[in-house]
């Protein structure tokens, strides 16, 4: 599979998940030892404060966002997704750097979204 359609396909999947309220699904988008960064927020580091996150974020109800990357790199086990997000909020931009496990599947190591276009 080239690596954008894998790319397309695990955006696909946190979109889904994203819209279903389904948490566990999301937490395993993420590597144990993920950054993620929001606007205005803290740096939150590892699975137990992406957790707490998503439970909050998800809290609110149903979330719809849709992801269009707009160019990939990878090397070695690292995959870099840079694009835009849509969602009720309005436009933003995203860089989003994936590791890939032992078991082959790609998970986030850094999310780093942003609001504006």
């Amino acid at each position: 599979m080239a690596i954008e359609d894998e790319v397309r396909a695990f955006n696909d999947t946190f979109e889904r998940a994203l819209m279903e309220q389904d948490a566990e699904t999301l937490f395993g988008l993420y590597a144990d030892d993920a950054w993620l960064l929001l606007n205005g927020q803290p740096v939150m580091q590892g699975r137990p404060a992406v957790e707490t996150f998503v439970r909050e974020w998800l809290a609110d109800g149903p979330v719809s966002t849709k992801f269009e990357t707009a160019q990939t790199f990878a090397s070695g086990d690292l995959v870099v997704d840079i694009g835009y997000l849509i969602n009720d909020d309005g436009r933003g931009k995203y860089v989003v750097i994936h590791r890939r496990g032992p078991d082959g599947r790609l998970r986030i190591l850094v999310d780093a979204p942003s609001r504006g276009a």
